[in-house]
């Protein structure tokens, strides 16, 4: 079944050419077409009819490169890198500045960071400051915080959007106080809960002070009435207990969680940045 876009669109598409025989599927019909099925945002089209423009016309570097942009914008990074391969084999080094660039989004966005940060350094037709700003998203991308830092130190900051937004990131990064398990273990070995609170878990500090305090005390009572062999005061005790080295434990927990929350706020961060200004 045809949905209604469908049909809209090859309505579309014979609008474009003549109804007096002329060859719907020649080069300029198709490039009519393909530039349409862009615009309109339908890139996965777009990209096949692209397909079929560079294989009658192999030369023209403008198709090659919107047959690219389609597959990313149509989120299909594998093809679009099959076609960099096809296209450049071992001339990556060299291939011209608009090619380079859409190379470098696909492997930030196919999480490739670190070959994004190679194919960087030995590249040779972007300029220094669009390198360095793919350079930056790429430390930041790969969560290599003090690298960040430092690269951004080295270059100073320009008037342009993106750049300024990852020097601030960078800062910001360094700027980040994580949280030692050991130390949380240990705060919470003194006193149940203060690891939590280290941690800023204030609603576990508060639970885990709450169980541990309550039940020794509940533990104490019972030994104090019964004696030693009170089954009351064991019970109490043996939950006391359970509860103390669960909540060292997860004051432990809770420092390397808090950590790690901190890493991915900054690398949503960094790839908010990137994303938008693809």
């Amino acid at each position: 079944m045809f949905n209604i876009k469908t049909i809209f669109t090859v309505f579309v598409f014979l609008c474009l050419v003549s109804a007096k025989g002329q060859d719907i599927h020649d080069l300029n019909h198709s490039k009519q077409f393909a530039d349409y099925l862009f615009k309109t945002q339908q890139y996965s089209l777009a990209a096949e009819e692209y397909e079929r423009i560079v294989f009658l016309d192999s030369i023209n570097f403008q198709n090659k490169y919107m047959l690219i942009i389609s597959y990313r914008k149509a989120k299909e990074y594998a093809q679009a890198l099959r076609r960099f391969n096809i296209f450049f084999e071992n001339q990556f080094e060299h291939m011209p500045a608009n090619f380079a660039e859409e190379y470098v989004r696909l492997l930030l966005l196919t999480k490739q960071d670190s070959s994004a940060f190679s194919y960087l350094s030995i590249n040779k037709s972007l300029n220094s400051e669009l390198k360095q700003n793919y350079q930056l998203a790429a430390l930041l991308l790969q969560k290599k915080w003090d690298d960040s830092f430092k690269f951004a130190m080295k270059y100073p900051v320009t008037n342009e959007k993106i750049n300024a937004q990852l020097h601030l990131l960078a800062f910001e990064a360094k700027r980040v106080k994580y949280k030692k398990p050991g130390t949380a273990a240990v705060m919470s070995a003194i006193v149940p809960g203060t690891g939590k609170f280290y941690t800023k878990n204030w609603k576990d500090g508060i639970i885990a002070m709450t169980f541990v305090g309550v039940n020794a005390w509940q533990a104490y009572r019972g030994f104090k009435k019964y004696g030693k062999k009170s089954a009351y005061g064991w019970i109490f005790a043996g939950l006391s207990a359970g509860f103390y080295f669960g909540n060292i434990y997860g004051a432990a927990k809770s420092a390397k969680k808090y950590n790690k929350k901190q890493d991915y706020e900054l690398y949503q961060k960094a790839l908010h940045i990137v994303l938008d200004d693809l």
